[in-house]
């Protein structure tokens, strides 16, 4: 994948805050204490996602975040396919610092 840019990782947790990610993820040290799914407080190091069957790096979390249905059907994470894909890019480049 492509470095991320200046600031994408500030704008990533700016939008994992504004477009509810929180309601249902906790990020331990942030205001995200949702009980729903999972805590991605150490996402970033997970070696896998979606309960192990993707391996973790920022094209699955892209496609993770935009449309989890497709990948996993019948999980509870809701497709974010609404979002422009800077801005599912950036989301990924901010999960993938939290380790």
């Amino acid at each position: 994948p492509r470095p991320a840019v200046a600031g994408e990782t500030a704008r990533g947790a700016q939008l994992f805050a504004s477009t509810g990610c929180g309601a249902c993820h906790r990020v331990a040290g942030t205001a995200a204490n949702g009980l729903a799914g999972p805590d991605l407080t150490h996402v970033g190091s997970r070696v896998s996602l979606g309960a192990g069957i993707l391996p973790n790096n920022r094209g699955t979390l892209m496609g993770w975040i935009g449309n989890a249905q497709a990948i996993k059907p019948g999980n509870r994470m809701p497709s974010y396919d609404v979002l422009p894909g800077d801005d599912i890019r950036a989301l990924a480049v901010y999960l993938e610092t939290l380790k």
